[in-house]
């Protein structure tokens, strides 16, 4: 094994699943069951079409960072005022990806086995754990994302094959009972969910080879079927009325889960998948950010983690309730994140296409 502070592409992937995987599976499936209900299942697959295009064009701009980081790229290619134009939002967004999923995973926890543990305690410790894995770079983070991502897959097979018994797929017909309007509100939040590729841009110099244009598609392939197998699952197994009144429906699919008449209750394997998610996911977004923020001396980006950690607790522990949340991820976190990076993205392939030309001239003229 290689000792150069890199990862290999399988592991930037197995990352990326397990970052993207459990937004997919815990936060945006109950809102597409809420906006398109039965038909929601159609809005990942429609949504997945524009989003192949999207996945072209990060494969194009990924092309011409010749694996630099973009926040370098970008300076060099455009100097530091637009740079700054473009890097606060991704800032912002990263920030959001993360306090959005402590909270999430603050009030699960909550809610369903620690009842009596203060929430600000059950946020204090996860995020103490992320702070330490974002110290240690993205190599070890890139390994236990290797070593944890089979377990969570496994798992993921056998909840989804251990309720087949229980499932009745004539659930998701017929299609278009409500029309399409339904559909394409649910398309904005199975968007959000795969608008997070724009990740592997901020990861790409970290990969030891350079990522190409089939390892963003097949990304976009495990999007969808991360997001379609839970989604599918809970309308079989629950039908479309009851599974969108669920905060969280693939939660709920371990609780219908038996062997035989003797074991049942294995929800805390469900504890094991969204934790390891979790601890992933808040860590990677953590490092990115001082990454971002060009934090290099150990003792600062001790400092500055440390400052990101307690300010995403005292937000969690803001007096808001888990409707209000709700209500916020639906009304404005999704639509603004979706609109942000799709808007990020295509001005980032803008310069990267105005630098081709202009090296392109600067050779020609010569």
């Amino acid at each position: 094994m290689k000792v150069d502070g890199k990862i290999g592409i399988n592991q930037a992937i197995m990352t990326m699943m397990l970052t993207i995987g459990i937004t997919n599976h815990v936060t945006v499936i109950p809102l597409m069951l809420s906006a398109a209900k039965r038909d929601s299942w159609l809005s990942v697959l429609l949504s997945s079409i524009p989003f192949v295009a999207w996945a072209c064009i990060l494969s194009f701009i990924n092309t011409r960072l010749h694996q630099h980081s973009l926040h370098h790229w970008l300076r060099r290619t455009s100097g530091k005022f637009v740079s700054y134009l473009i890097l606060i939002p991704l800032l912002i967004c990263l920030y959001g990806m993360a306090l959005v999923h402590l909270i999430d995973t603050q009030t699960w926890t909550t809610v369903n086995y620690l009842p009596r543990t203060p929430e600000w305690f059950t946020a204090l410790v996860l995020m103490g754990i992320c702070i330490l894995a974002a110290f240690g770079g993205v190599a070890p983070l890139g390994i236990t994302s290797s070593i944890l991502l089979p377990f969570v897959a496994m798992l993921g097979f056998f909840v989804a094959f251990g309720n087949v018994a229980k499932k009745d797929y004539t659930l998701l017909l017929p299609v278009f009972q409500d029309g399409f309007p339904p559909i394409l509100h649910g398309m904005l939040y199975a968007g959000g969910g795969f608008s997070e590729l724009v990740l592997l841009l901020l990861l790409q110099h970290h990969v030891r080879k350079p990522l190409r244009l089939v390892h963003y598609v097949t990304m976009i392939a495990i999007v969808i079927i991360l997001t379609l197998s839970p989604l599918t699952g809970a309308i079989a197994e629950f039908g479309p009325i009851e599974s969108a009144r669920q905060r969280f429906p693939a939660f709920e699919q371990w609780r219908l889960l038996s062997i035989g008449k003797d074991i049942e209750n294995m929800e805390f394997f469900a504890i094991f998948q969204w934790l390891s998610g979790s601890f992933v996911r808040i860590s990677l977004c953590l490092m990115l950010l001082t990454e971002i923020l060009e934090v290099h001396t150990p003792k600062a980006r001790a400092i500055v983690l440390t400052l990101l950690g307690i300010s995403m607790i005292i937000f969690t522990s803001l007096p808001f309730s888990d409707m209000q949340f709700v209500t916020f991820l639906t009304k404005v976190y999704y639509p603004l994140y979706l609109l942000i990076t799709v808007l990020i993205t295509l001005v980032i392939a803008g310069i990267a296409l105005w630098n081709r030309k202009r090296e392109g001239n600067a050779d020609h003229d010569a």
